[in-house]
């Protein structure tokens, strides 16, 4: 097994494998055909044959090939050119080698993005459930690492499920947008019709581009690495929460752990939380190659080849790593369990003073903001010093407020129509 193959995804495999790259290469100089067809500058029956009698060759035979060649494009032409038996001097007639391999690599990437997209929509649906489940659910929210006011357990995930949705429509933007080249060595069409080009852009469902060299240039592609390292980042952001989550002494979260899993060679107690662990140590490695995608884009003049043996690693290698975060993702938040006696537990910890703001909110009514803030700061040192053993028996002592009003102070129920708001807004931006 090798060192990658426990993050790969069959689908991402099925796209970037040599056998489907050479089967898109026939794909697109066949849709050249097709386009010199329908405008008239071959006959029709010259693409409709070479779709019908398509040749088999394999990626060995062609790698074979390049061992002579040294050229993978001319290889490929080789091999295919010896099974036609007629239009062979159709076949790549007015091209560059760019023309077919940046529109393959157009393609791939296309496909790729359709497959993360869907994955990426999975894992809000799975999110945004686990969000309703939480959502009235009161926890000690934290800001530093330090508790600050009351939350509400389902917000951790309706956060990132929103944060998703604005990855993914990012990514299906790219989708839509990705473009292909048809227009010679140099891109100015020396022995190309130009109409050609908008024909077979259109067979192959890729966008065109206003201004090419020989290649499609590369700050068109860089945004795909940045936006999959983001959506990275977003999966890292809820992975480091929920381990914090599973810390001994918060205790809120705990990853799936099945019979006969081990957590350790030598503490047979230990249940770690290592799949989130996983999604981000992935996403640092992600997040790394998005510089390779932005010094690609610095090629010498029309083009140099420095770009193509990083792409032929870090593409395929990132959406590998996505797909398999996104599916991490998705089983971990379908599969872990969250308690929320622990979640109260927790609150209570703090010795309620997760609750001064709402208090300040009520004393200001009385003394002005400064002179409240000063007093509800002095009774939360008084508990945080050990001089008082409670924030609320600090307030009742105090005379600050009412009964009424210190019962009011930890009932967070009133709270449960905003965040009813926040959910209806996050369900309209969902399109749920």
């Amino acid at each position: 097994m090798d060192i990658l193959s426990r993050y790969r995804d069959s689908s991402i495999e099925n796209i970037w494998n040599e056998d489907n790259r050479y089967d898109l290469f026939y794909e697109v100089e066949l849709a050249y055909l097709k386009a010199e067809a329908m405008l008239g500058k071959i006959p029709a029956d010259i693409p409709d044959y070479l779709e019908r009698n398509r040749p088999s060759f394999s990626a060995e035979e062609i790698e074979n090939e390049e061992k002579i060649t040294r050229h993978e494009v001319v290889a490929f032409i080789n091999v295919v050119s010896r099974k036609l038996d007629k239009y062979t001097e159709y076949f790549h007639r007015g091209l560059t080698s760019s023309d077919i391999m940046d529109t393959v690599f157009s393609l791939q990437i296309k496909q790729s993005l359709r497959h993360i997209n869907a994955l990426t929509d999975e894992t809000i649906k799975v999110l945004t459930e686990k969000a309703d489940q939480f959502k009235h659910n009161a926890c000690a929210g934290r800001t530093h690492g330090v508790h600050a006011e009351p939350y509400f357990f389902g917000l951790r995930f309706l956060t990132v499920a929103v944060a998703l949705k604005r990855s993914l429509n990012m990514l299906a933007a790219l989708e839509q947008s990705i473009p292909g080249k048809l227009s010679g060595a140099l891109g100015i069409y020396t022995n190309l019709d130009p109409d050609i080009e908008s024909e077979f852009l259109r067979i192959l469902g890729l966008s065109a581009l206003p201004v090419s060299t020989q290649i499609v240039p590369r700050d068109v592609y860089a945004p795909v690495l940045f936006y999959l390292a983001l959506e990275a980042s977003i999966l890292d952001k809820l992975a480091q929460d929920m381990r914090i989550l599973q810390i001994t002494e918060i205790g809120e979260a705990q990853e799936e752990f099945k019979r006969g899993q081990a957590g350790s060679s030598a503490m047979p107690h230990k249940r770690n939380p290592v799949r989130w662990e996983r999604i981000s140590g992935l996403s640092r490695v992600l997040r790394s190659q998005v510089n390779v995608a932005l010094e690609n884009v610095s090629l010498w003049f029309e083009r140099d080849i420095s770009h193509s043996s990083t792409e032929r690693i870090v593409y395929p290698l990132c959406f590998d790593l996505i797909a398999f975060m996104l599916k991490e993702t998705k089983s971990l938040v379908s599969n872990s369990v969250f308690d929320s006696s622990r979640m109260l537990a927790n609150m209570s910890n703090s010795k309620n003073l997760l609750y001064s703001s709402r208090a300040l909110s009520l004393i200001q009514q009385k003394l002005g903001r400064e002179a409240a803030y000063k007093r509800v700061q002095d009774l939360s040192r008084q508990v945080l010093d050990g001089e008082a053993e409670d924030f609320i028996e600090a307030l009742r002592s105090s005379g600050l407020l009412s009964e009424e009003e210190l019962q009011s102070i930890t009932d967070v129920s009133d709270l449960h129509a905003k965040v009813d708001l926040i959910y209806e807004r996050a369900a309209a931006f969902l399109g749920n």
